[in-house]
């Protein structure tokens, strides 16, 4: 199953939704178009959106962890939301729940 992105800016948010699994397989295409999309934009907050992610593996949470030590570099805040249950649970187990800002909707990032 491919992976899809959607970006769009909403007051000092950038949102981008991601459509797919942040597996072994597209954890590098979801690090590229992430690091392009913090890279480019001057908005102070990034969040994504990950309603539509029914999977994630080690490889991705290996992205993400990654992406946010380059937002905070960029000195822009990383914040996920609207984590399925089951993805939810992954961030758990690894603790790092505590690492990310998680919310449970965009609109409250």
């Amino acid at each position: 199953m491919a992976i899809k992105f959607e970006k769009k800016e909403q007051g000092d948010k950038l949102i981008i939704s991601i459509h797919g699994e942040i597996d072994a397989y597209h954890s590098g295409e979801v690090k590229k178009f992430l690091k392009d999309a913090i890279a480019e934009t001057k908005l102070p907050k990034i969040v994504l959106d990950m309603s539509e992610v029914n999977y994630i593996d080690s490889a991705g949470l290996g992205s993400l962890v990654a992406l946010y030590k380059d937002a905070r570099m960029a000195e822009k805040e990383l914040v996920l939301a609207s984590l399925k249950q089951t993805v939810m649970r992954i961030f758990e187990m690894t603790r790092l729940d505590r690492v990310f800002k998680i919310v449970q909707t965009v609109e409250e990032a």
